[in-house]
C-alpha cells in the first residue's frame, strides 16, 4: 500500500561515520535511494568557523551516483559547537561553524539546513539559554537568506537540553526567532521521549512550518530501523501525509550495530519502508 513515495526519502550519513564518504553514497545508489542528508564536520565534508572543504568534488559524487543533497547538517549534537553557548568567543566561533555550514550546504545543492535549539546550561535559568539561541538563530538566519536556504530546527532529548526537548520550547524558540528562513521538523525520537504527537505537533505549527523531519523508529529512545522500534510506521506515514506534510523522511540511525555494518541495517531498513512507499 503507497502511502509516499519512495523518492521523499533520505539517509543521513551518521552511521556511516567509520567509512568513506564514497563507500557511503555506493550504499545509497545500490539500495535506489535519491536523497541524502550529508552531515558537515566529519567524513569527507570539513569545516570549522574559518573555512570549508571545495565542495565541487563532493557535488560531482552525487550526480555520479544519481544523488541530490536536499538537506544538510553542519554537526550540532557535539562540543564544542552549541546554539545556546554562553562564552562570547565561543558564540563566535559558533556562529562561525554554522555559517560556513550553510555557505557549504548552499553549495551541494541543500534548500535546507538542519538545526537544533541547542542545549544551554544546566545551572542558570531556561529562558536564558533559550534567548541566546533565538539570538544565535537570527544571525544565521541572515546568512541563510544570502544564501537561499532555509533553516530547520528539530527538537532534542531531555539528557541533551535544557532548552529545546518539548514542543512548548521549540514554539517559543520559533516565535523568539520570527524569521521566515527559520523553520521547525519533527524528530520522531525526540516527539516520542516527550509524550507527544504528530498530530499535536502539526495543531501547534501548521503544515506550512514543519518542512522535514528524522524519520526513524525507536521506543521512545533510540534511532532504530523500522522495525526495532514500537513505533507504528504505516500510522506515522499516515499521519505526516494527512496533515500535507511534503518535506523528506530522512532515515536517521545510531544503534551501536549499525555503525559496524551500516548497509546490511539500511537494507532491512529500506525494505520496510518500501512497503509504504511502492
Amino acid at each position: 500500500m503507497k502511502i509516499v513515495d519512495f523518492d521523499k526519502l533520505s539517509v543521513l550519513n551518521l552511521h556511516y561515520c567509520q567509512y568513506t564518504l564514497d563507500y557511503f553514497l555506493d550504499c545509497m545508489q545500490e539500495l535506489g535511494i535519491k536523497n541524502v542528508e550529508l552531515l558537515g564536520g566529519h567524513q569527507g565534508l570539513w569545516l570549522d568557523p574559518k573555512e570549508y572543504q571545495d565542495p565541487e568534488p563532493v557535488r560531482k559524487k552525487l550526480q555520479e551516483h544519481g544523488l541530490k543533497c536536499p538537506v544538510f547538517t553542519p554537526q550540532n549534537c557535539r562540543f564544542g559547537y552549541q546554539f545556546g553557548v554562553k562564552e562570547p568567543e565561543l558564540r563566535e566561533k559558533t556562529f562561525g561553524f554554522f555559517a560556513n555550514g550553510i555557505r557549504l550546504g548552499a553549495a551541494l545543492g541543500a534548500e535546507k539546513i538542519e538545526a537544533n535549539s541547542g542545549w544551554g546550561y544546566w545551572d542558570e535559568a531556561e529562558e536564558d539559554g533559550l534567548k541566546r539561541a533565538a539570538e544565535m538563530h537570527q544571525r544565521l538566519c541572515e546568512v541563510a537568506e544570502e544564501n537561499g536556504v532555509t533553516i530547520v530546527a528539530e527538537s532534542l532529548r531531555p539528557q541533551e537540553s535544557r532548552i529545546g526537548y518539548s514542543l512548548r520550547q521549540m514554539k517559543q524558540l520559533f516565535d523568539l526567532v520570527d524569521h521566515p528562513r527559520f523553520k521547525v521538523m519533527i524528530d520522531l525520537t525526540a516527539m516520542s521521549v516527550s509524550g507527544e504527537t504528530i498530530q499535536q505537533w502539526f495543531d501547534v505549527f501548521g503544515k506550512e512550518n514543519i518542512v522535514h523531519s528524522h524519520f526513524q523508529d525507536c521506543d521512545p529512545y533510540g534511532h532504530y530501523i523500522w522495525g526495532e522500534g514500537k513505533r507504528n510506521l504505516r500510522k506515522d506515514l499516515e499521519d505526516m501525509v494527512k496533515n500535507g506534510y511534503e518535506g523528506y523522511f530522512t532515515q536517521e540511525l545510531t544503534a551501536p550495530a549499525y555503525y559496524l555494518d551500516p548497509f546490511r541495517y539500511d537494507k532491512r531498513n529500506v525494505q520496510n519502508l518500501r512497503m509504504y512507499m511502492e
